[in-house]
Formats: C-alpha cells, structure tokens, sequence
C-alpha cells in the first residue's frame, strides 16, 4: 500500500470518527433534555456522578489487564460517555462546555511536548519526562506555588484516590531526602506499625486501631513504591487467585460449604494451594 493510500484511509476514518462525534453529542444533549430527556440523566451532577466514574475507570481497568480488546473498546466507551455527561453538566451550569474541555486538552497536550509541535527534536524517554513534568509545574501560577511542601502536597492529594495520594506524597518528599534505604528499613517500620495497631486494639480504641491501620497501610504502599510495584495490579492478581482457589474449596465441599469449621476450611485451603501451584508448574 503506498503512502497516498495509507493517508487517504486514515483521512476517511477520521472523517467518519468526527461524524460519530456528531451524533454523540447530539445523543448527549437528548439524553439531557429538559422536556424529554432521561430523568435519571437529568438529576445528575458531578459529584453524583463520581461512583460510576470509579466504576466504569475500574472496569476498564480490568478489561486492559485482561487483554481483551472488545472489552477495552466497550469499556473506553462507558468511560467517554462519563467525559461527555460531565461536559454537558459543566455547560448547564454554565461553567464551561466540551469545547473548552477539548481545547484545554489540545493546549496542554501542545505545550508539554515542545519537542513535537515547536521544534522537531528527538529526546530520550527520561529527558521527555523532565520535560514534561517542568513545564507542568510552570504551566498555572498559584498562590501555594511558594508556600511550603507540606501545604503543596496537602492541595495537590485533596482529590486524589488516598492510594494515589501516598504515591505521590512518597515520590515528592524522597526527592528531598525524606526517603527508605532498604526494604529492611521498611520491614522495621511495618514491624513497629503492626505492633502499635496490636496495643490500639488491645484498648479497644476504635479511633486509634484506624489511625494505626492507616500507618501500616501507609508503609505498605511506601514499600510497593520502594520495589516499584504496582499495588492495585498486585492486589488485583491476588484477589484473583484468592478466587480461584475458593472456586477450589466450593468444588470439594459442594452443597455443605456453609457448614464447614474453620479448621476445615484451612484443610481445603491447603488442597487448592497445591493444586493450583501445580497447574501453574505444569503450564511451565
């Protein structure tokens, strides 16, 4: 296929993509019709909509892990329409519209990437983050921008998942020194942490067993950090097996599952162990 051909192909497909476009949006403002729209549509407002964003980001998340592209495409989907009602609630309440939302996009998008859209420049992965993230920091003057790291930190992770918000916190304070030498610092901290969550619960103190939990947490997602590990992809794949060797105890109980006692319950766990270590020894 020549290059004329290559461009003319991708040209009709991004004709055909804005047309869609189109009709989407058309789809969107019927939806939220005030005489005929959708009366659960109508009655939603950001804030309302922030569980099925967690959602549908969840689901597509899973569907990414599970390399199945139609879900991915099905899921992308569910996630622009989230993008989309949101751009309509901004336009009733007269905040902003979906033009302002794609041109703040295209904006950004042009300006941290100087190497591509104002001077053709090839960069090396680790120089196009420097890059990036410079530019990022520059981009709005705010009042905090001199205020100290903590109260930066604290704005900055307001309305981030808490999971995101401690790897951020991590990644910054370590820059100025505030950072692990080694897993066996770290082990020691969890250590500690564990211990004091004990001495909460032995005193029943349900305020202090929280914060206490919390700071072994903490120190968790600080040692996922420290061996680069993905803690929602980890935690994913263990609720992942966690079931399949459940669907292991179910098969051998069957119908008496509710009746089995925790000593039993240990036995059976241990078969499903077993045998799924030897399925994934076998698939080796």
């Amino acid at each position: 296929m020549s290059s004329n051909d290559r461009y003319n192909l991708q040209k009709n497909s991004d004709l055909e993509t804005l047309e869609s476009f189109k009709i989407l949006i058309s789809n969107i403002k019927s939806l939220k019709d005030k005489t005929w729209g959708c009366p659960w549509q109508k009655i939603q407002s950001h804030k309302s909509l922030i569980p099925f964003l967690h959602e549908e980001s969840n689901e597509l998340i899973d569907a990414i892990y599970e390399k199945k592209a139609d879900n991915i495409c099905e899921e992308l989907g569910d996630l622009l329409l989230q993008v989309m009602l949101h751009a309509e609630i901004g336009y009733e309440k007269k905040e902003f519209e979906l033009n302002d939302v794609i041109k703040n996009l295209n904006k950004k998008i042009i300006n941290r990437h100087p190497y591509i859209f104002k001077k053709k420049e090839k960069v090396s992965l680790e120089k196009s983050q420097q890059i990036w993230e410079k530019i990022k920091n520059t981009e709005k003057e705010k009042p905090h921008m001199e205020s100290s790291i903590s109260k930066n930190l604290n704005i900055k992770i307001k309305n981030l998942p808490p999971m995101v918000g401690t790897d951020q916190i991590t990644n910054v304070v370590k820059e100025y020194g505030f950072k692990w030498e080694s897993t066996d610092q770290i082990f020691e901290k969890l250590e500690e942490e564990i211990n004091e969550l004990k001495e909460a619960i032995k005193s029943n103190n349900d305020s202090e067993i929280t914060n206490e939990f919390g700071d072994i947490y903490f120190t968790l997602l600080n040692l996922s950090n420290f061996l680069k590990i993905n803690p929602e992809s980890a935690l994913q794949k263990t609720n992942k097996k966690f079931l399949d060797r459940f669907s292991i105890i179910e098969h051998h109980a069957g119908d008496n599952i509710k009746k089995q006692t925790p000593k039993e319950f240990q036995r059976l766990w241990q078969i499903a162990k077993r045998k799924l270590k030897g399925k994934i020894l076998k698939s080796k």
